[in-house]
């Protein structure tokens, strides 16, 4: 009887981990909209503590380990970590992509800091996709494909 129920216990702990593996985004971005960030998420072997997400956008082709301009956050904590439910964070395009200068495609760009395993280990994980400018935001979506950066060092003095 207590194996069975030790047993079941430990198929739900290894349900309830998870990481973020992408994002998802409207292909066509309207400025002074609001559109859902949706985070991809995947089972993991071991427990992810997601902190915050921020995101920013650049003219392609972007710089690498950068977020880009008009940077924004989200607060993710324990309501919206660890979880195999995709997490979706409402954003707003900033008023100033509206300008000539960001015509064509943009980097949206996503920086994910989280905390992996029992002893925290800290990682911040970047995902991006390529976006347009327009006068509406697209139901049509585009995912990002693997990570574009991860940055886990420590400095030595």
């Amino acid at each position: 009887m207590r194996f069975t129920s030790f047993a079941a216990a430990l198929t739900t702990l290894s349900a309830a981990s998870a990481r973020i593996i992408g994002i998802e985004a409207p292909s066509t971005l309207a400025p002074n909209s609001t559109f859902n960030l949706t985070l991809l998420t995947e089972n993991y072997i071991q427990s992810v503590a997601d902190i915050s997400v921020a995101w920013g956008y650049s003219l392609a082709p972007g710089y690498p380990t950068t977020l880009g301009a008009f940077t924004q956050s989200s607060y993710l904590g324990p309501n919206k970590s660890n979880t195999l439910e995709n997490i979706t964070v409402e954003a707003t395009v900033p008023a100033g992509l509206d300008s000539d200068s960001w015509n064509g495609s943009l980097i949206l760009s996503a920086g994910v800091y989280s905390l992996y395993g029992a002893s925290s280990g800290p990682v911040v994980t970047g995902f991006n996709v390529t976006v347009h400018v327009g006068e509406e935001t697209s139901e049509e979506t585009v995912r990002s494909n693997g990570t574009a950066w991860i940055v886990n060092s420590q400095s030595r003095s």
